[in-house]
């Protein structure tokens, strides 16, 4: 029994709340757990990470370069992060908006790499990775803009996966960018029950009634498993009140902690679909 199977079993004894989509395979098998997975919901800030890696290519390409100054407007936009609090700072790095964008979720970082890319280069990138439901069209938290953010939990373990296997970036930047995923600061959804030397690399994303989280998963430093778990429709007054907890929360913790515990079990042969 391979870590599909063994996943599968473990989702079957959890009730969970909402509408979740979920994408999750052990690199090693390629052998997907796919349920609601290529439904489109609001990507919130899961979608930093094609931006990031869009960013990166546009670095590996010498376009960018890691140490350049990236003008910063004077008003910025609210949500997570704390450039909207530094109105003082009229540039920031290319590497320190990238890491404020993924490790504490910055939406004002976000938007000045989104604008130093372009989003031809973001839908170009979201393309080249295999993503068939995901679109990337207007700025983080510009709801009145036309265009939209959605996703798909197989495009999102899509992207991680071609991140983890070295086919998104050159190998020195797939480091710098898992590197940069290995700092996330918010990690009360796929990491919160995992034990203390447990590997994760994850992205969470979050508004009114939807929770999501996207991970790679290891018991070392080569990711081993890939998780995306999104999860919207929620109806508990935590998750529509703000942006953290509730039970959204609750069930990718809960998702989470089963896709570890079947990556870690020894397997007794191997059962799978194979692609993904």
């Amino acid at each position: 029994m391979g870590y599909a199977a063994r996943f599968e079993a473990a989702l079957a004894g959890l009730e969970l709340p909402g509408r979740v989509g979920i994408a999750s395979w052990d690199l090693r098998e390629n052998a997907p757990v796919l349920r609601g997975a290529e439904v489109e919901v609001h990507s919130a800030s899961t979608i930093k990470v094609l931006v990031m890696i869009t960013a990166l290519r546009a670095v590996a390409d010498g376009r960018s370069n890691l140490d350049e100054l990236v003008p910063l407007p004077p008003e910025r936009t609210r949500g997570t992060g704390v450039l909207f609090e530094m109105p003082s700072v009229p540039a920031i790095s290319l590497r320190d908006l990238i890491n404020l964008m993924i490790v504490v979720s910055d939406n004002a970082a976000t938007n000045a790499v989104i604008d130093q890319v372009g989003f031809r280069a973001i839908a170009e990138c979201t393309s080249d990775l295999g993503c068939t439901g995901t679109r990337i069209e207007r700025h983080i938290m510009d709801t009145e803009a036309p265009g939209v953010l959605r996703t798909t939990a197989l495009d999102q373990a899509r992207v991680l996966a071609a991140l983890a296997e070295g086919e998104a970036l050159p190998p020195e930047l797939a480091e710098h960018a898992l590197a940069v995923l290995s700092r996330q600061q918010v990690v009360d959804r796929i990491p919160l029950l995992l034990p203390e030397n447990a590997r994760c690399w994850n992205k969470t994303g979050e508004i009114k009634g939807l929770r999501h989280d996207v991970a790679l998963l290891s018991t070392d430093d080569t990711p081993q498993v890939v998780l995306a778990v999104l999860v919207d429709q929620l109806t508990d007054p935590v998750s529509n009140k703000g942006y953290r907890g509730g039970d959204g929360v609750e069930a990718i913790a809960a998702i989470g902690e089963a896709a570890w515990r079947a990556m870690v079990q020894p397997n007794t042969g191997f059962h799978g679909t194979e692609g993904a």
